[in-house]
């Protein structure tokens, strides 16, 4: 094993100890499992009450990849929790509940932050990690990223779009023909 295969096996193994403390509770399940496209997920976990979660890994920051490929494993994911189940029945894992999806990367863009956000403000959870030095030590540093708020709405009741009215190539309007029947030629 060489020096940058030892310090992502180190981070793997960090990371795994803290999945738990961004949020609720996990119970890993599988790691490295082959997902969609041969992509490989690194967690599957179960939240207490019974909905699983997906989590990623990315080495590099940015996230958009990342968040393009989490979502594409959770949908993956979701489909086969009724083989989880027939294979563990007492796993407790629910099929009525959609996955969650958490991403851990150094950081996330800008744009990984609102996409995240619009994608599934509920169901996906951003947290970036990084190495410290702390007293001489070196120590893995994991916090949740928010993504990016929607714009709040300016003070006052919003104005009323016009009404829509069609108008045709010809400069006609629907109201020129509301009372006339069509001519059959």
């Amino acid at each position: 094993m060489d020096a940058r295969e030892a310090v992502a096996a180190a981070l793997r193994r960090e990371l795994r100890s803290r999945l738990g403390l961004l949020g609720t509770p996990l119970q890993i399940l599988a790691e490295d499992v082959l997902g969609e496209e041969d992509e490989r997920i690194d967690w599957v976990a179960v939240e207490p009450d019974g909905r699983l979660c997906v989590v990623l890994l990315a080495h590099a920051a940015g996230g958009e990849r990342l968040l393009a490929s989490g979502l594409a494993q959770r949908a993956w994911m979701q489909a086969r929790i009724p083989d989880w189940q027939q294979l563990v029945p007492g796993l407790g894992v629910r099929a009525d509940l959609r996955p969650h999806l958490l991403l851990l990367a150094p950081d996330f863009s800008r744009v990984a932050r609102r996409a995240a956000r619009e994608a599934d403000p509920d169901g996906l959870r951003l947290a970036r990690y990084r190495w410290d030095r702390v007293g001489g030590e070196t120590r893995l540093i994991v916090e949740p990223v928010d993504p990016i708020a929607p714009a709040r709405a300016t003070s006052g009741p919003r104005p009323s779009p016009p009404p829509l009215v069609s108008v045709f190539r010809s400069g006609l309007a629907e109201s020129d023909f509301a009372g006339g029947r069509p001519e059959r030629v």
